[in-house]
């Protein structure tokens, strides 16, 4: 009875995390778009294309200063909370590196400032992203995350997220205002920081004594060359577009990843937060407990991802438009690309993170990562300056790609899990006609809220039905259940 009744606990948690961080995910990138429609048409394509450029640059320097630290530091803070005295020294340990890391990027950061020639027309917005990377440094969410306190960091966040919101309707009136949108979205880093740095002190005491990071330090070198490498062709995409083609590039490049980014949310929310919970059952051993929950988390990607693909293909430019208006027709065919990282960083997130890193497999990780990396690194070349935005999503997808194969590969090979290749080919036969009619219904209806509209509830009614009786997915069918209960 005992044991029923914490596995219940156990699940109940893990429901609740699931639900915090996924509000708390796709507000990250929901309250941006919320803002962006009244964005882009305020500042216009080519101020959207500077703000974007720049934060991109400020963001890549933010990845070296924080490293392997959301990893890391989430797997071992989760090891050690329930020990007030080993998760302080563990806490002030992997704060310590931060510190190291972040003082060597504000260094190569201000030598690019006065040294890039690209670089030197916008390096008053780039004092602004310097705030933004010092003060990342003082978010610690790898901290709460590790404590699974998601319900504070989503009511923080919202809050602060509310103020963001407001202040851009406030202060964003014209075109010549993108460097206050850039100030206002730099300041929702500063204000989250000194939140939580202030919250931190209820469970960490802060000292420089009996600190050691040196268990530490190679995971997090490891893992931060990981970021690195990946995000070749996400962020660093962005800044290589600005480089070799122009501002206009990046502006449809990075609007149509906006849309892209707030769906992704829902499945990053969920890796996150099994990210601990399945490290935990390795830990305890219990390996078949752990397997399922790779299965489960195949059978969510795929409830999700599907109809979601079917749908952007389908109407995607449509709701795009939808969002920002006018003047963004270069964005459309990107989005329809990078449509299939919906399936692709599914399956990715649980490969890696899932598996590979909860399983320490660190060095295979970052081998991985470099291959992918080399292979983005040829393709931007061969691709970017030609084709510009188109090219840039291509070069994502075929990186992100890459690294699912190989992923694959070394997980077969290693652990002997048997991949669900058949259930892939088995899904993507079954949304083929959903695909047809929808791109049927799209020729028909001109109007373009009522074909948004229509397609909505045609691809949910289509995938509940497909995943429930066709393809019998169980989470489908659990959450069938679930909703049945709560109405009872």
């Amino acid at each position: 009875m005992l044991c029923t009744d914490k596995k219940h606990s156990i699940e109940m948690s893990l429901k609740k995390n699931f639900a915090y961080n996924s509000i708390l995910t796709v507000s990250t990138y929901l309250f941006p778009l919320l803002v962006y429609p009244y964005v882009s048409r305020t500042l216009g394509l080519s101020n959207i294309g500077i703000v974007n450029f720049i934060d991109s640059i400020i963001n890549y320097f933010v990845l070296f200063s924080t490293m392997g630290i959301m990893t890391v530091g989430v797997r071992e803070i989760a090891a050690v909370r329930n020990d007030k005295t080993r998760l302080s020294k563990t806490y002030m340990s992997l704060f310590s590196l931060t510190i190291m890391a972040t003082l060597i990027a504000i260094a190569v950061l201000w030598i690019a400032m006065y040294t890039v020639p690209t670089l030197i027309p916008y390096r008053d917005m780039l004092y602004v992203g310097l705030v933004k990377l010092v003060f990342n440094f003082f978010l610690v969410e790898w901290f709460f995350m590790g404590m699974e306190n998601f319900k504070y960091i989503t009511n923080r966040s919202i809050l602060v997220k509310c103020l963001y919101v407001a202040s851009v309707f406030l202060f964003v009136k014209e075109a010549s205002d993108y460097k206050i949108y850039y100030i206002l979205t730099v300041a929702t880093v500063v204000v989250n920081a000194l939140i939580n740095i202030v919250y931190s002190r209820k469970f960490v005491r802060y000292s420089l004594k009996n600190i050691d990071f040196r268990p530490f330090f190679k995971a997090f070198l490891i893992m931060g060359i990981y970021v690195l490498f990946t995000n070749v062709y996400t962020s660093l995409n962005v800044v290589w577009l600005g480089f070799v083609t122009d501002t206009d590039q990046v502006g449809y490049f990075t609007t149509a990843t906006k849309l892209h980014t707030i769906i992704m949310a829902v499945l990053l929310s969920f890796t996150n937060i099994l990210f601990p919970r399945v490290s935990n059952l390795l830990a305890e051993k219990k390996n078949g407990e752990y397997w399922e929950k790779i299965d489960t988390s195949f059978d969510a990607i795929f409830l999700f991802a599907f109809p979601t693909i079917v749908f952007l293909l389908a109407v995607g430019p449509q709701l795009l438009h939808l969002f920002v208006g006018d003047g963004f027709e270069g964005s459309y065919l990107p989005l329809r690309i990078i449509t299939l990282l919906v399936l692709i960083i599914g399956i990715e997130q649980i490969l890696v993170i899932q598996i590979l890193m909860a399983k320490h497999q660190d060095k295979i990780v970052l081998r991985n990562s470099l291959m992918g990396a080399i292979v983005a690194l040829l393709f931007n070349i061969a691709l970017t300056a030609n084709l510009g935005a188109v090219g840039s999503a291509v070069v994502w997808v075929v990186a992100e790609f890459f690294i699912m194969l190989v992923s694959m590969a070394v997980i077969d090979r290693k652990f002997h899990y048997t991949m669900p290749y058949k259930k892939m080919v088995v899904c993507t036969i079954s949304y083929l006609p959903l695909l047809l009619l929808s791109l049927l219904i799209c020729h028909f209806v001109n109007d373009e809220i009522m074909l948004l509209v229509i397609l909505a509830i045609f691809t949910f009614v289509y995938a509940a039905f497909n995943e429930i009786f066709v393809l019998k997915n169980k989470v489908a069918r659990q959450l069938l259940q679930y909703i049945h209960l709560t109405n009872s």
